[in-house]
């Protein structure tokens, strides 16, 4: 086996292992945006970066005055240990505290989501 060889099997390993863990995601996901639609969050956008490591990036759209933060919390507590889930529930609850902190007359916000090797959570309140 070569070095070309060896190359081209590695690439492969990890295509592989990245489309497993990008499976993983989605499924998180999926279970992320069932239990934001209870608060009229949808997903406005979603797009899928192909490259090693691939990327999904998403935006979850909805109004802060449909943030009940007593019913948040309490999910927040259901779903401990649902990494993504947890952390979108969390940035609801900073996002109508700040809202409310600012007394900002802006109602709309839109969660910017990358899952990937580096995951992060984008939040703009407009």
């Amino acid at each position: 086996m070569d070095l070309k060889d060896i190359f081209m099997k590695g690439k492969e390993e990890l295509i592989s292992a990245s489309m497993g863990k990008m499976n993983d995601w989605l499924d998180d996901y999926k279970k992320a945006i069932t239990v934001m639609e209870t608060f009229g969050f949808t997903v406005g956008k979603l797009e899928v970066e192909m490259g090693l490591p691939p990327k999904v990036q998403t935006f979850i759209l909805g109004s802060i005055e449909n943030i009940q933060t007593e019913k948040v919390n309490k999910l927040i507590e259901e779903h401990h240990g649902e990494t993504l889930l947890e952390a979108l529930l969390r940035a609801l609850v900073l996002i109508k505290q700040i809202w409310k902190n600012l007394d900002l007359k802006l109602t709309g916000v839109i969660l910017k989501v990358t899952l990937g090797i580096s995951p992060k959570i984008d939040a703009e309140i407009y």
